[in-house]
């Protein structure tokens, strides 16, 4: 006798999953589409069906530039992925980012950046009670009195690299690429700032792999955290399977990961060890942090969160000032006007480059000022939205009621760039910021609401205070030594070009890859020294 055939048959069962699977995504579709909470709110078909358009976005770099599109097609509210809402307005960006009781928290997204470091930092830490301690915790590192005491070394760092991009003689001298220059110069000025390291990467190329690592970093992980596995991809990020993956950023990456947790147990050792103390105690970041505690819940950092808040200081801190610096220089060299004027500024304010310094001096050069405003409006450190997940309760913006788990979010490029709250966006224009016949208290008070370079509320950037003084000291500098001018034979280099995707045409627009911060390049610049 015969065995019996099976009842169903492999093709059938396959048939069924497949069908199952496709009844499911048919289901799925219907109900984000016609019956999810968000289903009201505009925004492209591929949006509500799914978040991988959001993922690609930030593969691509041009999520920012999506945004912006978006909100000029629906709206000041988009839903761009199934649960998520972003909005365009300074309403909304109060709202979300603004009070301390608001009912959001940052979500999942923000653990993939700092897990490979073994904790969470005061950045990604979802928790807002631990947040709150961290902060306050963190708080000594940035504080006036701890920025005073490292100003002689800024200085001297910002120095040195005038020294290195000195002109021979009275001509114009070699172009440099300021993207990359700027890029090594945040990195020392940090590597000082937070470890009290000298890795003058601007004058040599040992420490370069370090600095150029940063973005190349974040920019992985950026699209990386928007995985619908990213939970399972967290902790692979220290193998060596990633660093495959991941390429020269992620290899680099651990490499100043594994700095940063030398300079923590080589810095806890010796500050522990009654052999090492000194007449003059460390004022670098991390001595400031290193045995400190949190005097009022009574926390303390263990090895890993000073190894995790050492390599975000340095991270948070070079970046966005290299960033906002390069955008700074391409947007002076590319409007003449704008350049002289913040040049007679500073000539006529300082004798000798001894005396630029921050004080009143410094704090009068309102254009330089200005300029910078105008420089972090058209480059914000974060160009796309800081997503905040709603709590129980949920919570209303601009009048529409959410529930919890919504994501929501503003994305700083898009409202920089929104003419009701900046007229002609696209132009830059530091005057905007500056009061006179033309421009009113009240407008520039309007704009200032909906200015967000390092966000607003108790997640605002602690290093604030430090990037203004960067970027004020850094510029006076160069603008008192200095003439500069966009290299004639590498003028495009850094803006956009008719041959770019939609949305990067414009050549005289600094050009970001957004990746959390953002890769850029250029412009191109040839300095010459003053001779006036």
């Amino acid at each position: 006798m015969g065995f019996l055939s099976p009842l169903v048959s492999v093709s059938d069962i396959a048939l069924i999953g497949v069908s199952g699977v496709l009844i499911y995504a048919l289901l799925l579709s219907i109900y984000r589409v016609f019956l999810h909470p968000l289903a009201k709110y505009p925004g492209p078909l591929r949006y509500k069906l799914s978040g991988w358009p959001l993922l690609w976005q930030a593969y691509k770099g041009n999520r920012h530039i999506w945004h912006l599109q978006d909100h000029e097609r629906y709206g000041p509210v988009v839903r761009i992925a199934p649960n998520t809402l972003s909005f365009n307005t300074e309403s909304a960006l109060s709202t979300i980012y603004g009070p301390r009781g608001a009912n959001v928290k940052k979500g999942e997204w923000y653990k993939t950046f700092d897990i490979a470091a073994g904790a969470y930092s005061s950045f990604t830490e979802t928790d807002r009670a631990k947040h709150a301690i961290k902060r306050r915790w963190m708080s000594p590192a940035f504080s006036a009195e701890s920025i005073k005491a490292n100003e002689s070394l800024l200085t001297m760092i910002i120095e040195r690299f005038c020294e290195t991009i000195k002109p021979m003689g009275d001509t114009w001298g070699p172009k440099w690429n300021m993207t990359e220059m700027t890029t090594y110069l945040g990195f020392d000025i940090m590597g000082a700032l937070v470890f009290g390291a000298d890795f003058q990467s601007v004058q040599e190329e040992e420490s370069r792999h370090l600095a150029n690592s940063v973005i190349a970093a974040t920019a992985f992980l950026y699209w990386v955290s928007y995985l619908p596995l990213a939970i399972i991809v967290r902790p692979l990020l220290r193998t060596k399977l990633f660093e495959v993956i991941g390429g020269k950023g992620i290899v680099d990456n651990n490499r100043l990961i594994d700095y940063a947790q030398d300079q923590v147990h080589s810095r806890k050792y010796k500050t522990e060890s009654k052999e090492d103390l000194t007449d003059q105690p460390r004022i670098d970041f991390l001595s400031r942090i290193a045995n400190a505690n949190d005097r009022k819940s009574g926390w303390s950092p263990t090895s890993a969160d000073l190894d995790t808040e050492a390599l975000n200081m340095i991270n948070a801190g070079a970046d966005p000032y290299s960033g906002v610096l390069a955008g700074a220089i391409f947007y002076l060299v590319h409007n003449e006007y704008a350049l002289q004027k913040a040049t007679r500024e500073v000539r006529s304010t300082f004798s000798t480059t001894a005396e630029i310094s921050n004080g009143p001096k410094l704090s009068s050069c309102e254009y330089l000022y200005a300029c910078i405003e105008e420089a972090l409006r058209r480059t914000a450190g974060v160009p796309s939205h800081l997503p905040r997940v709603v709590l129980p309760g949920g919570i209303n913006v601009d009048g529409n009621q959410l529930p919890e788990g919504t994501v929501v979010g503003v994305p700083a490029y898009a409202l920089h760039h929104t003419p009701e709250y900046f007229p002609d966006p696209w132009a830059f224009r530091p005057e905007r910021w500056i009061e006179s016949d033309d421009v009113s208290a009240e407008s520039i008070a309007f704009s200032r609401k909906a200015f967000t370079p390092f966000s607003i509320g108790t997640r605002q950037c602690s290093g604030r205070n430090l990037a203004y003084l960067q970027l004020k000291l850094t510029l006076a500098h160069v603008l008192f030594r200095y003439d500069m001018r966009l290299a004639p034979d590498q003028k495009g280099l850094g803006g956009g070009g008719p041959d770019m995707e939609e949305g990067r045409q414009r050549k005289d627009e600094f050009q970001m890859w957004d990746a959390l911060g953002f890769v850029r390049d250029g412009p191109m610049v040839e300095f010459k020294t003053r001779t006036q």
